[in-house]
């Protein structure tokens, strides 16, 4: 209840929750609509790095996937670890000991994985599909939960419910399919709940994100008789940590790693003590640090860059002013919430142990400033939600200090969406009586399709490559392709088509691109191969001047197809 009902009018109307829920709604779909490509439908979402696409597993390889165009995150983020358990929930596929980074901490969150193999009934496309859209599933959900929440509590309840429909976190969990965000809906709802029922969500919540046993206080009971009370909470704690433990112990079995040669164990497992440090140390993934220390040395970091680069007061869009609000605004929340102390409310009480939590994450986490907004998503909603309940003359202050950082990560969300669209690999030029009589494709020996604003290209990753025309109609036709091409080293090319040069030269190193065009030849009905084939070998991965991760070739861009009627 307000301790000043008259600061803010307390009766606001249905239509301002809906209209912010509504207009909400449709940024998520549209972004959702922009990412949706028909090859690879909203596998965008994961952010897939092309580092360690060769040591995954077999049927990863194969399923078509979106990688970004390069230069890109050619390493990409930790949602592809669990899109890539989710085509194996079980664990069974010995090569995720070597695809995924940190193959047990990874397994542990193992909640969407399976519900990404449920959802796409085990079939690999439809599985990473369903996985990169879990988040924003759980979002349309969370929002009535929102609803739930803050519908009670005026016009400061209408502010929180719009600060936390989009707080950094959410943006960032969602637009890299993570599973922060549907642990912490999980969480948010068994708080909600609360009792024994409560408890078998948060059990969810943790199987998608261990550090969730934290929001037991959201569960747990209060009060007297102090002995039936701990009796409840006993049972709770064993329903939340069950199903965890158990999960935990199958992937330790499937998990293990194989003893090195000769039998004995490394140096690292002797002994009780160094067993039981190496299981924490796998499941904390090194993302703890003394209290502060890290927001500390992020401080320095970003005071430094503001001093060299001057200070940009567009608060949307900086990102050194960003992580300097991101530190100003968890820490206020974390101030609020250790000074307002609320035993009876179970959101307080789920959110408190998150605050030492939050204190001691390490720079690792620190170091992407953004990273660090999903591991304090249950104090954002705590802190919202108890300065709704109690809104007082410094409520303003307090609310804008608390959700400072909350306009970057929208500012992030829909420029993600508005990213440049897959443009159109090949240009067919042709007369109105030959209208589609000729369709091309990529054959063998070429990279996946890359774009910008400007144009599309492809990568040669063999001294071989193949363009596939394919004349449709029962005659044939007259075609001249032209083209940019470009090497990372001087290097000979020549144009084949059927065996038959039509083109050969000489191609400079980049930057330089060549405007290449060839004679005019004939493509009879059916499929005609042209070659493109180099005598020089490929720029080896990752050694200059190629500082792609790929061995590469010759780059093509622009490819256009001229096509005309053969002399009678």
């Amino acid at each position: 209840m307000s301790e000043n009902p008259h600061l803010i009018p307390t009766r606001p109307q249905r239509w301002a929750f809906a209209l912010i829920a509504a207009a909400a709604v449709a940024v998520v779909l549209l972004t959702c609509v922009r990412v949706w490509m028909p090859v690879y439908g909203l596998t965008r979402f994961i952010d897939i790095g092309r580092r360690f696409e060769l040591r995954g597993t077999a049927v990863y390889r194969e399923t078509p996937k979106y990688f970004a165009p390069f230069p890109g995150p050619d390493a990409g983020f930790d949602g592809q670890w669990y899109a890539e358990i989710s085509l194996d929930p079980l664990l069974r596929d010995p090569q995720l000991k070597v695809a995924l980074d940190n193959p047990p901490y990874r397994s542990n969150r193992i909640l969407l994985p399976w519900l990404a193999w449920l959802g796409g009934l085990g079939r690999p496309a439809w599985v990473l599909n369903v996985y990169a859209a879990l988040n924003p599933l759980f979002w349309l959900g969370y929002v009535g939960l929102l609803y739930v929440l803050f519908r009670r509590h005026g016009w400061a309840g209408v502010a929180g419910f719009a600060a936390m429909l989009f707080t950094c976190g959410i943006i960032e969990s969602m637009f890299r399919a993570l599973t922060d965000f549907p642990a912490f809906v999980l969480m948010g709802l068994a708080a909600m709940m609360g009792g024994t029922a409560g408890a078998g969500i948060l059990s969810l919540s943790m199987l998608a994100r261990e550090a969730n046993l934290l929001g037991f206080g959201g569960v747990m009971e209060l009060g007297r008789p102090w002995g039936r009370t701990w009796g409840q909470n006993l049972l709770r704690a064993f329903i939340v940590v069950g199903p965890f433990a158990l999960w935990f112990l199958y992937v330790r079995w499937r998990m293990a790693v194989p003893l090195p040669a000769g039998g004995a164990a490394p140096a690292a497992a002797h002994g009780l003590y160094d067993k039981v440090s190496q299981i924490i140390a796998s499941m904390a993934g090194g993302n703890f640090d003394w209290p502060l220390h890290a927001i500390y040395l992020k401080f320095r970091a970003v005071a430094r860059e503001l001093h060299a680069t001057g200070l940009d007061w567009k608060f949307y869009k900086s990102t050194p002013l960003h992580a300097l609000l991101t530190i100003i605004a968890t820490l206020t929340q974390c101030f609020y919430l250790v000074t307002h102390p609320q035993w009876r409310n179970r959101f307080w009480r789920m959110a408190i142990l998150f605050v030492p939590y939050f204190l001691c994450l390490s720079y690792q986490i620190w170091e992407s400033h953004f990273t660090v907004t999903r591991h304090v998503l249950a104090i954002n909603l705590a802190f919202n939600l108890l300065l709704a309940i109690r809104p007082t003359k410094r409520w303003a202050l307090w609310f804008l200090l608390g959700n400072c950082f909350v306009p970057y990560g929208i500012y992030k969300f829909v420029d993600f969406g508005l990213e440049t669209p897959q443009r159109i690999e090949f240009k067919v030029e042709a007369g109105e009586q030959l209208d589609g009589a000729v369709t091309a494709a990529y054959g063998a020996g070429w990279s996946g399709p890359e774009w910008n604003t400007r144009r599309a290209w492809r990568w040669s990753m063999n001294r071989r490559a193949v363009v596939i025309l394919t004349n449709t109609r029962p005659q044939p036709v007259a075609a001249t392709l032209s083209f940019n091409v470009r090497t990372l080293v001087p290097r000979d090319l020549r144009l084949s088509v059927r065996g038959v040069p039509v083109w050969a030269g000489r191609v400079e190193a980049k930057p330089a691109t060549l405007a290449l065009q060839t004679r005019r030849f004939s493509l009879p009905p059916g499929d005609t191969l042209v070659e493109l084939a180099t005598p020089q070998p490929v720029s080896p991965a990752g050694v200059p001047p190629n500082a792609d991760v790929r061995p590469l070739a010759f780059m093509v861009s622009e490819f256009a197809i001229a096509v005309t009627a053969p002399p009678r």
